[in-house]
Parts: C-alpha cells; sequence; structure tokens
C-alpha cells in the first residue's frame, strides 16, 4: 500500500488529514527569499495574524534539518483536498497554525520497520 498524506493543524486546535496542493513555498528571510519543495519541508509554522504569540515568525523545517525563518511569500490562502471526502477547500492563512509533510510510504519499503 503506498500512500501520501498531509496533515493541516487550525489555530482552533483542529486537525485535518488530506494534500496540500501547493508545490513550493518561498520564504523571504534576513538573508533573501528561499524557495523550498514541499517534498523537502517536514513542517511549516505560520506567524499569528497580529503578530503575537509562537511562532514570531513563519518557519519552514526542512528534512535536512534547516530551519528557514522569514514570512512566506505569496501564501494568502492553502489549496487542501480533505481526507475525509475528497473535497477541494481553501483555507486562508490566518486560520491555519502548522502544516506537516508526512512521506510517501510504501510498506515494502527498506526504510521503515515491518509491524509484524
Amino acid at each position: 500500500m503506498v500512500y501520501s498524506k498531509d496533515l493541516l493543524i487550525l489555530r482552533d486546535g483542529q486537525a485535518v488529514a488530506g494534500k496540500v496542493l501547493k508545490n513550493e513555498f518561498r520564504i523571504k528571510t534576513s538573508f533573501g527569499d528561499v524557495t523550498v519543495n514541499k517534498d523537502d519541508i517536514v513542517h511549516l509554522h505560520l506567524m499569528h495574524p497580529d503578530g503575537t504569540g509562537f511562532p514570531a515568525t513563519d518557519e519552514i523545517k526542512t528534512k535536512s534539518g534547516d530551519d528557514l525563518k522569514g514570512h512566506l511569500v505569496k501564501t494568502m490562502t492553502i489549496s487542501f483536498v480533505l481526507a475525509a471526502n475528497n473535497q477541494t477547500e481553501r483555507i486562508h492563512r490566518d486560520k491555519i497554525h502548522t502544516l506537516m509533510f508526512f512521506d510517501t510510504l510504501d510498506s515494502d519499503s527498506e526504510n521503515y520497520p515491518q509491524l509484524s
């Protein structure tokens, strides 16, 4: 079985499984703009709309261990296909706390332990 799942965590604490349709994210850092492919991201935290609380900036954590902090460019909404009903929703960034990206998992892969 092969599957891919992303997890969207809203500011109200609700977690929704599905798939983010955006393939890359651009973040403006103090060092300049960086574009990161979704497949290279572990999670992405969006700063609180009023600038208070955690995190103080948008943050991208990559699989290679990089922490990029700054402001996402051109990301006012995220299109998300809901796993529950296969419907596509556009969710405003102010409602999103975290996006988590999980690798495509293959039950026959040597990279993952097999359950016995």
